[in-house]
C-alpha cells in the first residue's frame, strides 16, 4: 500500500489520507484557468485544520479579505464577518460622524454591503467640536469625561448611534451622568452605503501563518515535496502549523511593492504576487506575499539553509482580470 509524506505533519500515511487538493493561494482569493495545487503532498488532516482555522480568517478578518468583494471575486450575499472576535476596526472618516464605528451588513434590498453603526454614544468634545465615540462597554464615567473637557451642558452635547436615546439614558446614568440636552439619535444613523470609511486591523500570528502557508505551498509547488521535507524547513512548518515562533521572526511587513517598476510608477497592478529568492547574503531562502498587491509580507522560509536549490529566484502573478497566472521575469 502506498505511503506518502506529508510536507506538513510529516507524518506518513496512506494515499486514502490524501483525497483533498491542497491550493497554492486559498480558493477564496479566486480560481484561476490553471490554478496552482499540490496533489498528495498535504494530508487530509492538515488540509481541514488550515481551512478552519487559518484561511477563514484571512478571507473573513483582513482588508484584503474586503476586496473581495470590491473586485468582484465574492458575491456581496456572501459577505460574513467573525462578529465580536473581529480584528478590523471600520470608523466614519469625515463628516459630523467622523470617528464613528461602524460595520458591514448585506442588504437585500439593495445587494448591496451597507454600513451600519456599531452601538455607541458620542461626546460633543469642546476642543474641536467633533464627537468622541464609545463602544458601549468603554463608556467613560462622569469624572472621567471632566478629564476630557467635555461640555455636557451644550446643546447636543450627547449623541447614541445604532441605539435609542433612552437605552442610552440608562447606561449614562448607570455612570452618574444625568442629561438635560439630548441629541436625536434616530436622525443620526449613518444608514447610507456612500460613506468614506477607514479600516484599519490588527495583523497577529493567525494571520502571519496564514501568509506563511501561502509562500511554503507556493515553494513546495515550485521545488517539490522531497526538498520541501528536508530539516532546513522545520521552523517554518511548525510555525504554521503549531503557531510555535522562534527567536527570530518569520513574517514581516515591508514597506514596498514585490515588482520593481512599481515602486517608480506609484501605481500597483491588479493581481496576487508570490516569489521565492535567496536572501541578500545567498544563505537564507525568502518569499514574499502580497494579496491583491497591497500589503508586501516578506516570510523567512528557511534560515541558513544548506541544501542545493537551482531554480531560484522564482515568481508569479495571479492576474485578477483575466484569471491567468503568469511567470515573473527577474531583473
Amino acid at each position: 500500500m502506498t505511503e506518502i509524506q506529508c510536507v506538513y505533519c510529516m507524518q506518513t500515511k496512506t494515499i486514502s489520507s490524501y483525497s483533498k487538493r491542497e491550493h497554492v493561494l486559498p480558493q477564496a482569493f479566486g480560481l484561476f484557468s490553471n490554478n496552482f495545487t499540490l496533489d498528495q503532498e498535504v494530508c487530509d488532516d492538515c488540509n481541514k485544520y488550515f481551512g478552519d482555522n487559518l484561511e477563514i480568517d484571512l478571507a473573513r478578518d483582513t482588508f484584503e479579505g474586503l476586496s473581495r468583494f470590491d473586485y468582484g471575486l465574492k458575491k456581496n450575499s456572501e459577505y460574513k464577518s467573525l462578529g465580536r472576535r473581529s480584528r478590523l476596526v471600520i470608523k466614519v472618516a469625515e463628516g459630523q460622524f467622523k470617528g464613528a464605528l461602524v460595520y458591514l451588513e448585506y442588504s437585500q434590498e439593495t445587494d448591496k454591503l451597507m454600513i451600519r453603526p456599531v452601538k455607541q454614544i458620542g461626546f460633543l468634545r469642546a476642543e474641536d467640536s467633533e464627537y468622541a465615540y464609545f463602544s458601549l462597554d468603554k463608556v467613560p464615567n462622569k469624572s472621567e469625561l471632566d478629564n476630557q473637557r467635555v461640555d455636557l451642558t451644550r446643546h447636543n452635547a450627547v449623541i447614541a448611534l445604532g441605539m435609542s436615546s433612552e437605552e442610552a439614558k440608562e447606561i449614562l446614568a448607570m455612570r452618574g451622568i444625568i442629561l438635560k440636552s439630548w441629541g436625536d439619535a434616530e436622525s443620526l444613523e449613518p444608514f447610507e452605503d456612500a460613506w468614506n470609511v477607514e479600516v484599519t486591523a490588527n495583523i497577529d500570528s493567525t494571520l502571519f501563518r496564514a501568509i506563511a502557508k501561502i509562500a511554503f505551498n507556493y515553494f513546495v509547488y515550485c521545488e517539490g515535496a522531497n526538498l520541501a521535507r528536508q530539516a532546513g524547513f522545520n521552523t517554518i512548518r511548525s510555525y504554521i502549523l503549531y503557531g510555535i515562533q522562534p527567536d527570530y521572526r518569520l513574517v514581516d511587513i515591508l514597506e514596498r511593492p514585490i515588482l520593481a517598476d512599481e515602486a517608480v510608477v506609484g501605481r500597483r497592478r491588479l493581481g496576487h504576487l508570490v516569489t521565492i529568492n535567496w536572501s541578500g547574503d545567498h544563505k537564507s531562502i525568502v518569499a514574499m506575499v502580497s494579496l491583491f498587491n497591497l500589503n508586501t509580507y516578506s516570510v523567512s522560509l528557511s534560515r541558513d539553509f544548506l541544501g542545493a536549490v537551482q531554480s531560484l529566484p522564482k515568481g508569479h502573478f495571479f492576474n485578477i482580470a483575466n484569471r491567468q497566472i503568469l511567470p515573473l521575469q527577474a531583473l
